[in-house]
């Protein structure tokens, strides 16, 4: 609880020097958070004015009628209602009510810090030669860290926790935790492990890592050999056959191919050689019909033309009948 304390007053101290201005208490809010920053107790009068400022920059504004809210808004009791806020948000907030004459009634500062919560820490291990190094990480920022050994809270506060050998006893388990004004989360429990092998850890609820390690060597080697069976046979053997196997029906499946197109082939070339044998002794008859008759009756005309022509009528009148 002290450690807590300190960073806390700490904080304070760094405000303090960083403003100028001494500040008693800070509102811690998570981000995304809706935050009411209290004015007073009672309720104002309508006519009176109201003010509000964030880093000495004015966010609402009511005169009379008239108000500047930008986005804010204000009840009755005269409280600044933010909502959603961020990391930006944090800083100084002063309210000032007045009478409608002007005159200051009431006047309040206060100062907002606007957090992001803890991440789940880890707890690293390091093995060096004079005992073991320990490490909570990741790490922010105004973050608190507290170390348990055994379950026991240490008086570590920072992130690394060296543990020479002669303090260092077989089982020893270690744990941090990380907070701050909103959050709060622990690592799980870690069991260094250091020999001359170099970097062990182990934690100490998992119960499936333990079974893994407690495993013997001899298991561990039927395992391998029964992951290399396949089909009761060696695996490389298997690999060598079903590889041989598939070359050897590709190269039938090849084959195949080829005696079919070669036979396809010499087949249709025997046939295509038997239909030009039978063209050749069939008769031409590649001229039209028309053709033909025109030669058949050009050739019967020139025979015409050939014959003997008939003799010639005697001038002294028809021949003689009878001897002469």
């Amino acid at each position: 609880m002290l450690p807590n304390v300190t960073i806390a007053l700490l904080i304070n101290l760094i405000f303090i020097f960083s403003t100028g201005k001494f500040v008693t208490s800070c509102i811690y809010k998570e981000a995304g958070d809706q935050v009411v920053i209290q004015f007073d107790g009672e309720i104002l009068q309508a006519d009176n004015d109201m003010s509000w400022t964030h880093n000495k920059r004015r966010v609402y504004l009511k005169r009379r009628s008239q108000i500047k809210d930008n986005g804010l808004s204000v009840d009755e009791y005269g409280s600044l209602i933010l909502t959603n806020v961020q990391k930006n948000n944090s800083g100084e907030y002063m309210g000032e009510a007045f009478t409608k004459e002007g005159k200051l009634i009431k006047k309040t500062v206060q100062q907002l810090c606007v957090q992001e919560p803890v991440p789940e820490p880890t707890v690293l291990v390091e093995c060096v030669e004079k005992g073991v190094n320990l490490t909570c990480s990741p790490m922010r920022n105004n973050v608190v860290v507290s170390w348990m050994k055994n379950g026991m809270k240490t008086t570590v506060t920072h992130a690394f926790l060296h543990v020479i050998s002669s303090e260092l006893k077989s089982g020893d388990n270690f744990s941090c935790t990380v907070s701050n004004q909103i959050s709060k989360k622990s690592a799980k429990e870690v069991k260094p492990d250091c020999s001359d092998t170099g970097l062990h850890a182990t934690t100490a609820n998992d119960d499936k890592e333990k079974e893994v390690n407690s495993k013997s060597g001899n298991e561990i080697k039927k395992d391998e050999n029964e992951k290399k069976l396949l089909f009761g046979l060696d695996l490389w053997w298997m690999l060598v056959i079903l590889t041989g196997g598939g070359s050897f029906l590709i190269l039938l499946i090849i084959s195949l191919v080829c005696v079919c197109r070669c036979y396809r082939r010499n087949k249709r070339k025997a046939k295509e050689e038997e239909e030009y044998r039978l063209t050749s002794l069939m008769p031409d008859h590649t001229d039209p019909p028309d053709v033909q008759y025109m030669q058949q009756t050009t050739s019967q005309r020139s025979l015409k033309s050939q014959r003997p022509l008939p003799p010639l009528p005697s001038p002294q009148g028809p021949p003689c009948v009878g001897p002469p």
